[in-house]
């Protein structure tokens, strides 16, 4: 069986899932007002619901597990959520083609946590494809437009803490999970994220505003969206663990790296054939230097998974 069309499929779901967001956020966020996406948050918030109810229906055990278990993946879901509404604000100022990158990142900051809470150490390829990465990441932070060059900050500060986050969320899962059912931790994670968009709905009055104004303008196509968005998701998790069953890991985790690659090369065939979709800048000014910054960061990420 071919390791490699699975562990490849992953990165091409979770590429399509990142051009979903981004047609979610321009067609339904107020692109004049900044930070005006977070009541989408909601929406995979209260799908949350509907994904824990069908887990408790279809998965027995749900309770089996220790407080203390069922705590740490609570605060799992909390912490999706947060690392979602900074992803999601990122979106509404930045390529998404842009944004991808910033997700090989997560192992980085998944090292530097096994460094300082377990003890672990970090080899000398780590070291070097942790600076290959984030060299690659300043080239893609700057602005190469015909306007005068400069290093956007916002960006960088709202997704490099998203992925800091995503990788507190799976060190915390994956150490939860070792001992259980998978199922059963994605049923607290999911009851998480769940809890934490109903409170944002009872407590938050902007968040609450923009979640009606976006049910009324587009619920149906926003809810079906993330719906198949979040199975694509759940089946790129699954695709990735099968690969790992049948070939190394560092060459399950190489081919996910090329996710940016994928993004790029989709927004270019948006651009070209469904505009109505999703648009790239495809001036050379802007394509290349992004080009070159994600196979900086691609190299970076061979170096740190070797």
């Amino acid at each position: 069986m071919n390791w490699f069309l699975f562990a490849l499929a992953a990165p091409f779901l979770w590429a399509f899932v990142n051009i979903a967001d981004n047609f979610l956020v321009a067609k339904y966020s107020e692109k004049e007002k900044e930070r005006s996406s977070g009541g989408l948050v909601l929406f995979s918030s209260f799908i949350a619901i509907f994904i824990a109810g069908l887990i408790a229906i279809f998965v027995s055990g749900i309770f089996d597990i220790s407080f203390l278990d069922k705590l740490l993946l609570f605060v799992t879901g909390i912490l999706t959520i947060i690392w979602i509404i900074l992803y999601l604000f990122t979106l509404e100022t930045e390529d998404v083609s842009t944004i991808a990158p910033y997700f090989l990142t997560v192992p980085i900051f998944g090292y530097i946590l096994g460094y300082i809470f377990l003890g672990e150490t970090l080899t000398n390829n780590q070291l070097i494809g942790t600076l290959v990465v984030l060299i690659g990441l300043v080239f893609i932070s700057m602005n190469f437009s015909k306007e005068k060059r400069k290093f956007k900050w916002k960006p960088v500060f709202y997704m490099l803490g998203a992925c800091f986050l995503v990788a507190i969320s799976g060190v915390i899962f994956k150490y939860v999970t070792v001992g259980n059912n998978f199922w059963i931790s994605s049923f607290w994670e999911y009851f998480g994220m769940a809890v934490t968009g109903i409170v944002m709905f009872a407590l938050m009055p902007k968040y609450r505003a923009q979640f009606l104004h976006m049910s009324r303008t587009g619920g149906k196509k926003i809810f079906t969206l993330n719906m198949v968005t979040e199975l694509m998701t759940i089946s790129g998790n699954l695709l990735t663990n099968f690969a790992l069953l049948l070939a190394p890991v560092v060459m399950v985790y190489i081919v996910g790296a090329f996710q940016p690659a994928i993004v790029l090369l989709l927004m270019i065939i948006c651009t070209k054939f469904f505009p109505h979709i999703a648009k790239e800048d495809l001036s050379w000014g802007i394509l290349i230097p992004k080009i070159m910054a994600i196979i900086i960061m691609i190299m970076g990420s061979i170096i740190l998974f070797m």
